[in-house]
């Protein structure tokens, strides 16, 4: 096994480190939404139940943005903000190819869903793209 420690830095710093980033700076002023909420996409390769030994290093990417959300999830639920985690689905695009299950427009929608169903009840859940939960 070669691994590509260059490529791994800048795969955690867009995937992990760079989500982080954005909710930390937006963090006041989701605080003082009227719908403090916080949406992040994920994927299935990042859940711990999903073992296929490819693309490790976005795969790790995820799987520390989950957790990170998740943890996240627990303590700002406290301040009355909700963290959510969706997986957008294997999407038709450039990367999914047009084998892909879904189209972007289901996928967006989906997520858009998702992002009005977020709230304090149902924070640092990890679903899918069409609602349903996914296994961490």
């Amino acid at each position: 096994m070669s691994m590509d420690f260059a490529m791994w830095t800048a795969i955690l710093n867009t995937n992990t480190l760079g989500p982080m980033r954005i909710m930390q700076a937006w963090l006041p002023q989701v605080r003082r939404s009227a719908q403090a909420k916080v949406m992040n996409v994920t994927s299935n390769l990042g859940a711990l139940s999903h073992d296929d030994p490819i693309f490790y290093a976005y795969s790790a990417s995820k799987a520390a943005l989950s957790k990170f959300m998740r943890l996240a999830a627990l303590e700002l639920k406290r301040e009355g903000v909700a963290i959510g985690l969706i997986h957008p689905g294997w999407v038709q695009t450039d990367i999914g190819g047009s084998g892909a299950h879904i189209s972007p427009l289901a996928s967006a929608t989906g997520i858009v869903k998702g992002i009005d169903q977020l709230d304090l009840e149902n924070a640092g859940n990890f679903r899918q793209w069409d609602g349903k939960l996914h296994a961490w």
